[in-house]
Parts: C-alpha cells; sequence; structure tokens
C-alpha cells in the first residue's frame, strides 16, 4: 500500500526501535568498528547492551561511521516505492558523512520527491523531530506543514548529560576543552548541553549525584515541558529513577527511557543521564 509520506531517518536519533515500527519510521543504521570488525548497531549485528558491556575494556575506543551507503540506497528504494514523497531527517552534516549519504540516495531513487533534513541535534534531540515528522504524517499533514513544525520545535529542544567519567571524551578527542579541564580537575563530572551539534561544558562536580541534581535543574528550568525523555548510557536504574523525579511536571507514561545509541557512547562513555526535552512555547 503507499502511503503518502515516509519518514526515514539514522540509527542516531535514537527512536526505540517498537515505537518507529508503530509509526511506519524507517532506521537506518549506521557502523560500529571494534579492532578489526564493524558491525552495525542494528540490535541485530550490535545490540546496546552488548556495546557497552564491552565498552569498559576497549582500548582504543570503537571507531563510528555513517550508515553504509549501499544499506542507505536499499533503504530509500523501499521506501520511495511505498511513498509518494520522503521525509529524510539526518545526523548533523558536519559531524557525519549520513547527511550526504541520504542525499545521493534521495536523489538516484526519489528525485522531485522527498526532503532532506540535517536535524542539528544529537540523540533525541533529533528523534523528536522524526517522531513529530512521522505522527504529522499519519495525521495527514503536508509536506510543507511537517517542515515548518519541525523548524518551529528545533530552537525549543534541549539536551543535559551528565557523565560519570571524562576518560572517553580524553581518549576521542571530539571536545578541545577536554583536555584543558582534566588537566586542571581530576576526577570531575561534567554536566553537558548539546544543542545544535555543539557540546558545551556547564558544570564540572565532584560527584555524580550532585552532577545528576544539577541536571535536573537544568531540565526543570523549561517547564512546562511538550516532550521529555531519559537518556542513559547503560545505566537503566539510574534512569527509571530520574525519571520518576519528573512525575510531578509530566505524565510517567510519556516519558521516553532510551539507551543512548554507540556512536555517541563511545565519546560521552558508560554510566552516563541525560535529559532531552522539548520546552513548550
Amino acid at each position: 500500500m503507499t502511503v503518502a509520506i515516509k519518514v526515514l531517518a539514522d540509527s542516531v536519533c535514537d527512536v526505540p526501535r517498537d515505537l518507529a515500527a508503530r509509526l511506519g519510521i524507517a532506521l537506518i543504521p549506521t557502523v560500529v568498528t571494534i579492532g578489526s570488525q564493524s558491525y552495525l548497531d542494528d540490535d541485530v549485528q550490535l545490540t546496546r547492551d552488548e556495546f557497552y558491556r564491552r565498552l569498559p575494556m576497549l582500548n582504543p575506543l570503537p571507531t563510528t561511521s555513517a550508515c553504509p551507503l549501499g544499506l542507505t540506497r536499499d533503504m530509500v528504494a523501499t521506501a520511495a516505492a511505498e511513498a509518494r514523497h520522503l521525509i529524510l531527517i539526518a545526523a548533523p552534516a558536519r559531524l557525519s558523512g549520513i547527511y550526504n549519504n541520504f542525499r545521493l540516495a534521495a536523489e538516484e531513487f526519489a528525485p522531485g520527491r522527498y526532503t532532506l533534513i540535517d536535524s542539528g541535534q544529537l540523540t533525541m534531540g533529533a528523534g523528536f523531530l522524526v517522531l513529530e515528522a512521522a505522527e504529522a504524517a499519519l495525521a495527514g499533514a503536508s509536506v510543507e506543514e511537517i517542515v515548518a513544525r519541525l523548524q518551529a520545535l528545533q530552537s525549543r529542544i534541549y539536551i543535559y548529560a551528565a557523565l560519570s567519567t571524562l576518560d572517553n571524551l580524553l581518549k576521542s578527542g571530539r571536545v578541545g576543552w577536554a583536555t584543558a579541564l582534566a588537566g586542571r580537575i581530576l576526577g570531575i563530572k561534567p554536566v553537558l548541553s548539546l544543542r545544535q551539534g555543539v557540546v558545551e561544558s556547564l558544570a564540572n562536580i565532584r560527584t555524580f549525584r550532585r552532577a545528576t541534581d544539577h541536571l535536573i535543574d537544568l531540565a526543570m528550568q523549561h517547564t512546562p515541558l511538550e516532550r521529555l525523555a531519559i537518556l542513559h548510557t547503560d545505566n537503566l536504574a539510574a534512569a527509571n529513577e530520574l525519571k520518576s523525579v519528573f512525575a510531578p511536571v509530566f505524565p510517567l507514561e510519556q516519558i521516553l527511557v532510551v539507551n543512548v545509541n554507540p556512536s555517541l557512547g563511545t565519546h560521552v562513555g558508560a554510566k552516563g543521564l541525560g535529559v532531552a526535552l522539548i520546552t513548550r512555547t
């Protein structure tokens, strides 16, 4: 059966796969290379539980790369045969080759009937855009209406994270301030913001509990909330505890709890916590 609009995204967006299936979202996996072996992070070749079990023992760190072009072509071709228009939402172009792979595949299989969006976001920051697009498409919104809604949302998305370690950021070399920070303060638990694909250090705190409290304070400043997700890197018990804190300000049954994708988890390390939210206008 042909649908009007189908939404595709990369796995960096962290939309849970059961929810993606229910909304008809196609998730294209990225690649994680551990030593000499490469895996799709599709929860088949490499599950998130397995990845985080192995991560603390890996030296050097895994490397990550964009969705393979061949697989992207196959999935875009299938989607193009199922829909009159494709909306593709990609990780930030300045951080990954995913955006360009999406563009190449869409030009080949859906020329003139696709819309490619740079999410400018990571993890559920992008995931919220993907969910909004898919829900709007199912409700009968036009492509123009969906794009306008996504543009209006982008400035209202915030992500905060408390890390249990600086080791992975130091090893990855992805953020220049991490090295200087580690040279000044040992054993700190940084609190970060991830916004428009940029990672910034907001606070440097001695204990993870206090870092988590600061994370909560930051998130609560944005209430009332439109959407909310609790993020973790192999720290489900703490994530569920964090979720309960938001009961007074947001319906618990609507809060997503997400184990963050390996592409990001490689750099932030295990046992971290985060909050992704959309503030109401």
